[in-house]
């Protein structure tokens, strides 16, 4: 059996993992859709800005606000998730490894806390 990553290893396969993903981003506009398409300039555009805005992954705490439970609690749950992207705008990408999916997650005074985008890591990122 293999061994399990260090936590070094496991943030640079994150990275990799991220990198792939954008280059190989398929943008698909299922028929019947609400709304119009995104132009090429604009998925190009947004695609470049993800580059732009990756960061080395690294762990910090994140306040869990996805469902209205969670926003309606006085505390809600936190855990550690891996920060993969940073817009410089407030707005970061991470990985949940609880879940197993990437999450926006907005900078406020007292941390980062989640509102309920989660999915594919470019998915995501151009959701903000």
């Amino acid at each position: 059996m293999g061994e399990e990553p260090t936590k070094a290893e496991y943030l640079l396969r994150l990275r990799l993992k991220v990198e792939q993903h954008i280059e190989t981003y398929v943008y698909q506009f299922p028929s019947g859709m609400i709304g119009n398409p995104w132009s090429d300039a604009r998925i190009k555009q947004g695609l470049e800005q993800f580059k732009r805005s990756l960061v080395e992954p690294y762990w910090e705490e994140v306040e869990i606000r996805d469902t209205f439970d969670q926003v309606s609690m006085a505390v809600a749950p936190r855990r550690q998730c891996a920060v993969v992207a940073d817009d410089g705008e407030g707005m970061l990408l991470l990985f949940d490894p609880v879940e197993g999916s990437f999450v926006l997650a907005q900078r406020e005074a007292h941390g980062l806390i989640t509102f309920g985008v989660r999915g594919d890591a470019v998915g995501c990122f151009l959701a903000r």
